[in-house]
């Protein structure tokens, strides 16, 4: 095949797709084609071209949607319906039909994803699992939401299927709004309690934790070490999914620690990236997307000393890095800190502590 034909190819899928940003489309034997909304593909050329096209939904995608149903599900009963159940509702995933509760069939979708030979079939039928939870009960619902992204970032086969991309794309814009709404109004109760306090109090909040014992620094060694070991077996066994979950937590629990091993998480991630293309890119996104959940839980909770720890564990993983995923989010929670530390005289008293 030529060049100029290939061009003439990915020309028409420009033409004819219309993909939300979050889909990956991939020419299994040598075009790989990252296709992203309002910017051009990407494109590597091989010899040769097999026009089987797999789309699937990112594992950072699926995270995201899970974090979005965990909050959704504390915002009350008129919000969670607003954005979660009327768009399934809207998109036709309804249904009347009545059969075992969501929990029991969850328990037996969860035992037959175990199994390879079962895996093509969990898409349809998670998305019946979600049907028939929306006549169960809201929390039947959210539920069932979470289970279904859940497998979605463990196995490629469901996250891949009709279903998973479904349901992905009926959420984007109801959770996105929901999402932007959010940001603002974690915002605004971070400039309200950082105001509140008074000068010993912002720098009590400010300051680093500090291990007060030696049963505390034992305690969190003997951490950092169990969470490695569980990362080199997972490693080891090729089960890319749990490493990445593993790695993920060690990196945003550990990474200001003293006994992090750098240059070892650098090394295996390098390795790992050689066995899955992009896994690096993914991870990086999959712990900004936590960070920022745990800082706005941490904020809208009322516990500014968490989410200011929090704040700090991402500008250490990521520096000033303006690609990462809430990069300006997180960047304007810290405008408003440095403000107030401005506002009352604290830089010369903070740089004593």
């Amino acid at each position: 095949m030529t060049e100029d034909s290939q061009s003439e190819k990915i020309k028409k899928l420009h033409h004819c797709l219309n993909l939300s940003s979050y889909f990956d489309l991939t020419f299994n034997s040598g075009i790989i084609l990252s296709y992203r909304k309002g910017v051009s593909a990407s494109v590597f050329c091989a010899p040769a071209v097999c026009m089987e096209i797999k789309f699937k939904v990112p594992v950072s995608r699926a995270q995201e949607l899970i974090k979005d149903i965990r909050v959704l599900a504390s915002s009350g009963k008129t919000t969670f319906t607003r954005h979660l159940y009327d768009p399934l509702d809207h998109a036709g995933w309804h249904s009347d039909a009545q059969g075992i509760s969501a929990r029991k069939m969850m328990e037996r979708l969860d035992h037959e994803s175990m199994d390879e030979s079962y895996l093509h079939t969990i898409g349809p039928r998670c998305k019946r699992l979600i049907s028939a939870s929306m006549s169960e009960s809201l929390s039947a619902l959210g539920d069932s939401s979470i289970f279904f992204l859940d497998k979605m970032q463990l196995h490629v086969k469901i996250s891949a299927s009709p279903e998973a991309i479904e349901f992905a794309e009926i959420l984007s814009t109801p959770l996105g709004e929901f999402r932007k709404k959010l940001g603002q109004r974690t915002e605004s109760a971070f400039r309200e309690e950082i105001g509140r306090l008074k000068t010993e109090e912002l720098i009590s909040v400010i300051e680093p934790v500090k291990l007060e014992t030696n049963a505390d620094k034992i305690r969190i060694g003997a951490e950092i070490r169990r969470l490695y070991d569980n990362i080199l077996i997972a490693s080891k066994y090729n089960n890319l999914p749990k490493c990445r979950k593993i790695l993920s937590t060690y990196i945003m629990m550990f990474c200001d620690d003293p006994e992090y091993a750098q240059n070892d998480v650098t090394n295996l991630i390098s390795a790992l990236n050689k066995r899955e293309a992009g896994f690096d890119t993914e991870m990086n996104t999959t712990i900004a997307i936590e960070l920022y959940y745990q800082i706005t839980r941490a904020v809208l909770g009322g516990d500014i000393q968490s989410a200011i720890q929090w704040i700090r564990k991402y500008g250490y993983i990521f520096g000033g890095d303006t690609e990462t995923k809430h990069f300006y989010d997180i960047d304007r929670l810290e405008r408003i800190l440095y403000q107030m530390i401005t506002d009352k005289g604290l830089w010369d008293t903070l740089k004593g502590h």
